[in-house]
């Protein structure tokens, strides 16, 4: 959600608010969602380096971490599914 939605907002703002310093008048089209997170972050300082920077490896979730908990999710679902599709015999 983080980077989905209000990391884009702050990008969002910044690059409309460096465009509207240069010229007159801008018109931009965005998505509902991004509308508050915009006028929210209007003129608020913003680093753009941040923004691009790819978290390293202590961000949440990396991809050995999806692995296993899709790993541990399909292994819980066979021995669920296998505990009732048992007792129905």
């Amino acid at each position: 959600m983080e980077t989905l939605v209000h990391e884009r907002d702050q990008f969002m703002a910044s690059s409309l608010l460096r465009v509207a310093s240069e010229h007159n008048s801008v018109v931009a089209v965005v998505g509902r969602a991004h509308v508050n997170g915009i006028k929210k972050n209007w003129k608020q300082p913003v680093s753009i380096e941040d923004l691009m920077e790819i978290p390293g490896d202590g961000s949440m979730f990396t991809v050995k971490r999806i692995v296993s908990l899709v790993g541990i999710a399909v292994a819980g679902t066979a021995i669920v599914t296998g505990i009732v599709l048992a007792g129905r015999r």
